[in-house]
């Protein structure tokens, strides 16, 4: 009876097909891979080369990001940082002109309603001198002091003198506008005090710009150019007393256009 003795190749190429993983099998997989973060110690590594590889990518993007290659400023970024630099280099110099154009409208508001008057009374003069002169101590008085404001207001005017390209034309009309005024006014004032020292007379008394419209045409540049500096500098003009805005006072110039 003969013996027959398989090789160890043979062994190999006969060897049974393995059997597929059965879920416990596979669980029992996954539980080892796992096991080096149950495991404290093991688990404490991994954890400190993890952290060693988010401080190293972090240092890596924030070096990327100071010279600009990732995560650098948008258009849009730098644009509104532009503007913020220019509104911090032109405000200041707005603020004062629109302070020293508050000014101006002050005495406005003082001129109108007195001019307004004198002239009704002038008027009715003029048409029946006979009856004499009327009083207009009042008027005189409202006209002398809106005639010096004007001259105080050009003084500071003309000791300040922008800086800043962009309020420079409103300036100059906000200049010619308290002269026209001042001048009005004080002429105005001393044709009312002419009219009070007379006893009798026909030579009928001459008003001017009674409704400040000498002025009006500086007035109108000055809103205009003003305007245009607001929205340069994009800031929302519902903030000023300007064509557009907040009108504060409706018996004043400071909307005309």
């Amino acid at each position: 009876m003969s013996t027959t003795t398989q090789t160890p190749a043979e062994d190999l190429d006969e060897a049974p097909p393995q059997s597929p993983p059965t879920p416990t099998t596979e669980l029992l997989h996954d539980i080892a891979e796992e096991a080096p973060l149950r495991d404290p110690v093991r688990r404490r590594r991994v954890l400190l080369g993890a952290a060693g590889f988010i401080v190293v990518l972090a240092l890596v993007v924030g070096l990327l990001r100071l010279i600009g290659l990732v995560g650098g400023e948008s258009d849009a970024e730098k644009d509104t940082a532009a503007i913020e630099k220019v509104q911090a280099r032109v405000l200041p110099e707005l603020r004062g002109l629109l302070a020293q154009r508050e000014t101006f409208f002050a005495a406005e508001r003082v001129y109108l309603p007195a001019m307004k008057q004198a002239n009704a009374a002038v008027s009715t003069y003029n048409r029946r001198p006979a009856r004499g002169a009327p009083q207009l101590t009042a008027q005189v008085a409202a006209l002398q002091q809106v005639a010096e404001e004007m001259t105080a207001l050009r003084t500071k005017l003309a000791d300040a003198k922008p800086t800043q390209g962009v309020t420079m034309d409103a300036h100059d009309y906000l200049l010619g506008a308290a002269r026209a005024l001042g001048t009005d006014a004080a002429h105005n004032a001393a044709a009312l005090q002419n009219l009070q020292n007379r006893q009798r007379g026909r030579t009928p008394v001459r008003l001017v710009a009674v409704s400040d419209e000498h002025a009006l045409t500086s007035i109108k540049r000055m809103n205009k150019s003003l305007l245009n500096v607001i929205s340069a500098v994009r800031l929302p003009v519902s903030d000023f007393d300007l064509p557009g805005g907040t009108d504060q006072h409706q018996d004043d110039h400071s909307t005309a256009m």
